[in-house]
């Protein structure tokens, strides 16, 4: 059995923590009766969560190429992939869409179109993506192991021209409405939405799971001996970041995106995800509760993220009920913590119903201590 990457869990919560900030903080930002100095803040904290998607797909490449680098059984793959990915996708995308009712933005009349496009609500897009990554794994597998056997010359010059490549197609992007309008002539929003969601717009961060797990001996050692320069450069491109998403807000202040922007963006994903993934190993490597709460929590960080907008809208709803907004930053942090920990505590206590896992795609399940002590006095 291949040694457990205890980092993984650590950056699985880490990226759960950023798909929560994103929907809160960007929602809240710029709402209008929200004063120019909360919208400041929750921007910020807005760009500083942006890597969320970037790191998942890292992290599913490298534990994707690290548990398969032998002959696999394709079929043993894909039923894991139903039981554990899907089943639980089109679960919480069913709920999702329920609750969504109630606030009039969605109905089931297009299910099948929505779970393809990952339409059923605005976080499920990800499934789109994701589950094709799946379906193209054999041929990811097959591209990983010809690369692997070239020099690292050829590794060096791959990586930088795929990474221009992306660039340009990010500064192309309406290519998928060129083939929405060549395939379907009038698509609908659930056929444009499924182009819109091709992995080839996110395939550098897949290309670069690739190559940290590929040279996963040498990853930490390299991350620790370039950790001041890593985040050196990681600081300035955050703060660019941050200033084009204000301006863009801002009328008459607007900045001009091309390519400049395009490359600023991808090297900030990328070195958002060095600067988290030495992190989550400076975490792992303490062995300290914190360690240990983060490892158990990442257990349900999937079914976590299906469900997190369902929690999420509740405690807005709730809140804003029984206490007056006074300051959209108060409440965004308040529903950020509320939403993040009713969450997981909800996911944790389904873990204890008979077959969770299509529920939350893991078989983990959460022990309460009364439970423990309770097997303590009366062992079986």
């Amino acid at each position: 059995m291949k040694q457990h990457i205890e980092e993984i869990d650590v950056l699985r919560v880490i990226g759960f923590i950023f798909v929560v900030s994103q929907h809160v903080f960007g929602g809240f930002a710029w709402r209008e009766g929200a004063s120019f100095a909360d919208s400041l803040v929750l921007s910020f904290l807005y760009v500083l969560a942006k890597p969320a998607v970037p790191i998942f797909v890292t992290i599913g490449a490298m534990m994707m190429i690290y548990t398969h680098t032998e002959p696999s059984n394709w079929a043993r793959f894909y039923k894991k992939r139903l039981i554990y990915t899907v089943i639980p996708y089109v679960i919480w995308t069913i709920l999702n869409i329920w609750d969504a009712k109630h606030y009039g933005t969605a109905s089931y009349s297009h299910l099948l179109g929505q779970l393809a496009a990952g339409t059923g609500r605005y976080h499920l897009w990800y499934m789109s993506m994701m589950i094709r990554i799946y379906l193209y794994f054999p041929f990811i597998l097959i591209l990983t192991k010809a690369l692997s056997r070239r020099g690292l010359v050829f590794k060096a010059n791959f990586l930088l021209f795929f990474g221009l490549f992306y660039v340009f197609l990010l500064e192309h992007n309406n290519v998928t409405n060129w083939v929405g309008q060549l395939l379907f002539a009038y698509p609908t929003e659930n056929e444009q939405r499924f182009l819109d969601r091709t992995p080839l717009l996110w395939s550098i961060y897949i290309v670069l799971g690739v190559y940290m797990i590929s040279g996963y001996s040498q990853l930490k050692t390299w991350l620790k001996h370039y950790r001041k320069l890593i985040f050196t450069a990681y600081v300035p491109l955050l703060l660019y970041n941050y200033y084009v998403e204000v301006c863009n807000k801002i009328p008459g202040k607007a900045v001009d995106t091309g390519y400049f922007y395009e490359l600023s963006f991808v090297l900030f994903m990328v070195f958002s995800i060095f600067v988290f993934y030495d992190l989550a190993c400076h975490i792992s490597s303490w062995k300290s509760k914190l360690y240990v709460t983060l490892r158990e929590i990442s257990n349900y960080s999937y079914a976590a993220y299906l469900a997190h907008v369902i929690v999420l809208q509740a405690v807005y709803k709730y809140y804003t009920h029984y206490f007056p907004v006074n300051s959209y930053l108060e409440v965004g942090i308040i529903v950020f913590l509320l939403t993040i920990l009713l969450t997981i505590t909800s996911m944790r206590l389904l873990s204890l119903l008979p077959f969770s896992e299509y529920l939350l795609g893991t078989k983990k399940k959460y022990q309460m201590k009364w439970i423990r002590k309770k097997q303590h006095f009366f062992p079986v």
